[in-house]
C-alpha cells in the first residue's frame, strides 16, 4: 500500500511553524491538527544530519516503513505529521528506529 502524504512546501513551512513538537533519539516528530479528516505524513532527511542520496533515502523508507505499522493506531484523524530523520540511519536498525517512533508518538498522545 502506498502512503500518500505531505507534497508541497507551504504543507511543511506550515506544520513546522504552527504545530507541535516531540524529540526522539533518531526521529523529530512535527504535527498539526487539521479539520480536514485525514491523516497525511511526511519524511525528511537533510544532507547535513544524515549525508548523501543514498541515505538520505534509506532513512525516509524506513521512516515510511515504521509509520504503516502505526497508522491504524492513530487517535486523531485530521493530521499533518512530518518524521524528520535526526541522524544517519547506517547503525540503526528498522526495530531501533520503530521503537524510537513509538515512544515519541505516545508521548505527543497520538497512537493508543
Amino acid at each position: 500500500m502506498k502512503v500518500s502524504g505531505l507534497k508541497k512546501n507551504r504543507q511543511f513551512r506550515l506544520v513546522y511553524s504552527e504545530g507541535k513538537r516531540e524529540v526522539g533519539d533518531k526521529v523529530t516528530i512535527c504535527f498539526l491538527k487539521r479539520e480536514v479528516e485525514g491523516l497525511l505524513p511526511g519524511f525528511v532527511a537533510s544532507k547535513k544530519k544524515v549525508g548523501n542520496a543514498v541515505r538520505r533515502n534509506r532513512a525516509k523508507r524506513l521512516m515510511r516503513e515504521g509509520f504503516k505499522d502505526f497508522r491504524e493506531r492513530f487517535t486523531e484523524k485530521g493530521l499533518w505529521i512530518v518524521f524528520i530523520a535526526s541522524q544517519d540511519m547506517r547503525k540503526t536498525s528498522f526495530h531501533e528506529l520503530k521503537k524510537d517512533m513509538e515512544s515519541s508518538l505516545l508521548r505527543a498522545g497520538l497512537i493508543s
